[in-house]
């Protein structure tokens, strides 16, 4: 064995290791039923608890302590690119499905991943509640609890075992309609956990269409490469992580002969590249070998753009309202919200294209919860409570 080799299967162990540790770190939050102390991140991000923080500290100080050389991402830690311009980069999710966690359901874990120069050679996922720990290195396979574990051969959609939102599959706006499926429900609250029951055959395929930060998916990516399948974005591009944003905008995970079909389907729905967002680079190419990619112009609904048609003399000087916000919907199909204490208020703009800016960035990060939903309020008719007066914009 090569000394790169043993070195990376060293760091294997080790991780294997530090997932039971934290995954009973996490546990003892919760121990004689006391729930962990949480609260929402600024910006809409989500859920975060004292037991994410406490596992990442612990993460933080086992790994950096062992390969002071390697990088280091994590969700819980302030991303600093210059921390992860290395050859080797630890990537590290505390508690992968926070509100799982919260919730007191199964589906969470903790992810750990190494990725070397773009790609992911080396990952271990635990879900300490049911007990799953999977573990996979580049070029020696992927197990679960020490076994062998390889993805489902199926090759045609029909009847296929997938994780997604259901909303997604009957959205009426496919070209083709989805088959029938056997949906997960409910879906795993972690993206780790569905990659991981990918590799292990337990589902056939995995799609989130929608931006994922690589924390999300390094481990899993190199579980379903190792147990004989494929993870890519929807458009069959290979995942590159450790780019100047640390994020994917879109995961395809499947066995070999069922991926092509994903793709098919899938390639036909456009999403925004998170490296859109990258500051531009004078020298080119990032250090992936990715090309700097341009972003492109947002396009106005046609009832906006009937609405915005103003002359030159109507719309110079204004600032038109418009207002984003977000919250968590009682019922996906409608628009009631579950607490209107918890709203996401983005901010107000000036035009529309502020605006749908605005709206892309927040929806894309959580697009793969179907119940949390963005919206743009275009304000036309203010009230003033003091006069009484309508005012028409």
């Amino acid at each position: 064995m090569r000394a790169a080799e043993r070195t990376l299967e060293e760091d294997l162990g080790r991780m294997m290791a530090l997932a039971r540790e934290a995954g009973d770190l996490a546990l003892s939050h919760l121990a004689g039923g006391q729930s962990a102390e949480a609260w929402n991140k600024p910006g809409g991000r989500g859920p975060v608890t004292e037991a994410d923080l406490a596992v990442n500290r612990l993460c933080a100080s086992v790994l950096q302590g062992a390969r002071p050389d390697y990088g280091w991402l994590s969700e819980e830690t302030f991303d600093e690119p210059g921390a992860r311009d290395r050859a080797r980069v630890w990537v590290v999710d505390p508690i992968d499905g926070t509100r799982a966690y919260i919730d007191g359901t199964p589906d969470w874990c903790i992810g750990l991943a190494i990725v070397e120069e773009g790609e992911a050679v080396a990952g271990v996922i635990y879900a300490p509640v049911t007990g799953e720990l999977y573990a996979a290195r580049k070029g020696a396979g992927a197990f679960l609890n020490g076994a062998p574990m390889r993805v489902s051969l199926r090759r045609e959609e029909a009847g296929l075992r997938l994780i997604a939102n259901e909303g997604m599959v009957t959205h009426p706006g496919w070209p083709e309609p989805w088959p029938p499926v056997e949906l997960a429900r409910p879906k795993p609250n972690s993206t780790l956990l569905r990659l991981a029951r990918v590799a292990s055959g337990h589902w056939d395929a995995a799609l989130v269409l929608g931006e994922k930060a690589d924390w999300d998916v390094a481990a899993g990516a190199v579980l379903v490469a190792e147990a004989g399948g494929l993870a890519t974005t929807h458009r069959g591009e290979r995942l590159v992580f450790n780019q100047a944003v640390a994020a994917q905008p879109s995961v395809v995970a499947s066995g070999n002969g069922l991926h092509p079909l994903l793709l098919r389907r899938s390639s036909v729905v456009r999403l925004p590249d998170p490296q859109a967002r990258a500051p531009a680079r004078p020298d080119g190419p990032d250090r992936t070998g990715q090309p700097d990619r341009a972003r492109e112009p947002a396009p106005e609904p046609p009832a906006l753009k009937e609405a915005n048609k103003m002359s030159p003399t109507q719309t110079q000087g204004k600032q038109l309202l418009h207002i984003v916000f977000g919250g968590r919907l009682k019922d996906v199909t409608g628009v009631e919200f579950a607490d209107l204490t918890q709203m996401d208020f983005v901010g107000a703009f000036p035009n529309y294209q502020a605006a749908y800016d605005a709206w892309k960035a927040a929806a894309q990060r959580t697009v793969d919860t179907a119940e949390i939903r963005y919206f743009i309020l275009h304000a036309h008719r203010l009230l003033d409570p003091a006069t009484g007066d309508h005012h028409n914009v």
